[in-house]
């Protein structure tokens, strides 16, 4: 097959190619220098002696010549060099042509200035003509591939994008003694960001948000990293502190392109004590049911940093009501129109006023749609992560 098909391209370049434009070439040269229709055919001979000739000799350009030139790169066709020894090549072509057609049909081609001019005007059309009929093919072909390179892509990341949803969590959860729910919204097709809730022993609950530096693939890619790399160092139940400590020290051991991530990491028990440690990430707000708020602030270094970097913990009293919400900077910095950010204390009071509604599920969603309000309608820049835990107290 494929040898037919080089076959095929070598027919269309060498022999099919020149008869079609030998014909518009024929008629126009034939109103500059017919007398009568009974020309034409003279007109159409000489046309296609040129073009067969500068066909043949932009092919042995194009073989043996300008690989030599200038390394083949689909990406960037027209390289002078290139476009040059085309010129040079379909110019050759045509003192070829008329040299045959000079000891042929048409001798005498040369005996006047006129017929010169006429033999330099038929070179210097046809390299026109070949020049653009050579990169308007290539242009061509290079817009369809690139055309079929991106639907590929684009169907990679979406199919990226669906591994990255499936590996999330649930939207809620609940157990004996919390409610929980969480979304994450990539600002491109797959993002950053990740949240993750786990079962730990004696009943508790693990739950945490990461953010990755960067955007996209590799943004990606660190994230479902540092995901997995959560999932295999919860399972024994260390405290937080001890738990981002060792999952610092492996992503550093698996660094990519020296992105870094901040990770927020709680463990909530079932008596309502609550610790929480941050891997240089924002801090954990908490919203009594009393109406106070605070904000949890302990940790250290974001992970992938420093493979030698240690974390600090806060610890607290939760009573029944309270809520924790986690998120990530995406929040804070959506932007509307005007340029303005969503800002800390629009965030605060959004918190603040979730914090009072029936579920958490009903609180994500509200503070969600007052940032989308917000933007009203300014493409989302960063990815948005958010996780709201409310604990409902001891049976």
């Amino acid at each position: 097959m494929a040898s037919r098909s080089a076959a095929w391209t070598w027919i269309v370049r060498l022999v099919l190619r020149p008869l079609l434009l030998s014909v518009p070439f024929a008629l126009f040269f034939h109103t500059l220098f017919g007398d009568e229709w009974s020309d034409l055919p003279d007109f159409y001979v000489a046309a296609l002696v040129f073009s067969l000739s500068i066909s043949a000799m932009i092919e042995v350009n194009r073989a043996w010549i300008a690989p030599r030139l200038v390394p083949p790169d689909r990406d960037r066709p027209g390289h002078p060099l290139e476009i040059a020894s085309f010129a040079v090549a379909a110019m050759l072509g045509s003192v070829i042509a008329a040299v045959l057609l000079q000891f042929t049909i048409a001798p005498g081609m040369f005996g006047s200035g006129r017929q010169i001019l006429t033999v330099l005007l038929f070179g210097v059309v046809f390299t026109g003509l070949f020049l653009g009929v050579i990169y308007a093919v290539q242009m061509q072909r290079l817009v369809i591939q690139r055309a079929r390179e991106t639907a590929r892509e684009e169907r990679e990341l979406e199919l990226a994008a669906e591994v990255q949803k499936a590996l999330l969590p649930p939207k809620t959860r609940s157990g004996p003694t919390y409610r929980a729910a969480g979304a994450s919204l990539a600002c491109r097709t797959i993002g950053g960001d990740f949240f993750e809730t786990f079962d730990l022993p004696d009943g508790r609950l693990g739950f945490a948000l990461g953010d990755v530096a960067g955007k996209g693939p590799s943004a990606a890619i660190l994230a479902g990293l540092t995901q997995g790399v959560f999932t295999s160092h919860v399972g024994d139940g260390d405290g937080p502190a001890t738990t981002l400590t060792r999952v610092n020290r492996a992503i550093c051991r698996r660094a990519v392109e020296s992105r870094f991530a901040t990770i927020a990491y709680l463990i909530l028990a079932p008596d309502g004590t609550l610790r929480a440690s941050s891997a240089g990430h924002l801090p954990v707000f908490v919203a009594r049911t009393d109406g106070s708020t605070l904000w949890l602030s302990k940790g250290g270094l974001l992970a992938g940093a420093f493979e030698d970097a240690t974390y600090e913990e806060d610890e607290i009293a939760l009573r029944p009501g309270d809520t924790v919400v986690v998120y990530s900077d995406g929040l804070t910095d959506a932007e509307n129109p005007a340029g303005e950010q969503f800002g800390d204390d629009r965030l605060r009071a959004a918190l603040q006023d979730a914090s009072r509604l029936d579920s958490p599920e009903t609180a994500l969603d509200t503070v969600l749609l007052d940032v989308q309000r917000f933007a009203s309608g300014q493409p989302q820049a960063d990815d948005i992560t958010l996780l709201v835990v409310r604990y409902d107290g001891a049976s």
